[in-house]
């Protein structure tokens, strides 16, 4: 009877053990997807966020670049442009301005809301908990229109990149857009932060006006 009772515990015991084993390993795979989960779910939030603000940054450059004066058109800067240049001139904005480092945008784009000309920020877009968008203009090309032919203004075709950092790692978000706006009549003009989309429209001008193309470059 002593040696069944034995086998019967010592069988009891393994089972017992291989249970707590089965056991360990569930909750420790649980644990494993849960703490995965929590990753993909801040890499996501991150995500978004960053997103956010590029294309908040995004559209405060179309706005800005339409709110000009049409008789007005921003002189493209010289050479090495800077923060104190409203608009960059033909071909100095990288031609790859996703790889360029936090330092080169501090140095060279504007943050969301602020207006060049002013020299300050003129309305508070960014979130809370958000990184801060910051954005860049390039003219890449002029038509001069003809004077005697009001259909035919004369066209500035600008690049606007935005850009986002990930917060708090990861790369960072960037946006693109090419941009048609018409010069020529004091008319055409808007209060920042201005209409967007529908001001080629609201100031009657002629086609090729607003924003053309867009693409996320990262």
């Amino acid at each position: 009877m002593t040696g069944r009772r034995d086998r019967q515990r010592g069988a009891a015991l393994v089972l017992g053990l291989l249970f707590l084993f089965l056991l360990s390993g569930v909750v420790t795979a649980a644990f494993s997807d849960n703490q995965w989960q929590l990753r993909i779910a801040s890499h996501e939030l991150a995500e978004e966020r960053a997103m956010q603000s590029a294309r908040s940054a995004l559209a405060w450059a179309e706005d800005w670049v339409l709110a000009q004066p049409g008789d007005q058109r921003p002189v493209p800067c010289p050479g090495q442009c800077g923060p104190s240049d409203p608009v960059l001139g033909a071909g100095l904005a990288p031609a790859t301005p996703e790889r360029r480092p936090e330092t080169w945008w501090l140095g060279h784009a504007y943050a969301d809301g602020f207006d060049p000309v002013a020299g300050a920020s003129v309305v508070r877009r960014q979130r809370a908990n958000t990184p801060p968008g910051r954005w860049i203009v390039e003219e890449v090309h002029f038509e001069p229109g003809d004077a005697h032919d009001p259909a035919r203004p004369a066209v500035s075709y600008y690049r606007l990149v935005a850009r986002a950092a990930r917060a708090p790692r990861g790369e960072a978000v960037v946006l693109e857009s090419i941009v048609a706006r018409p010069w020529g009549e004091p008319a055409w003009s808007d209060d920042l932060p201005g209409g967007g989309p529908g001001f080629c429209n609201g100031v009657n001008a002629p086609d090729p006006c607003g924003r053309l193309a867009w693409r996320r470059r990262q």
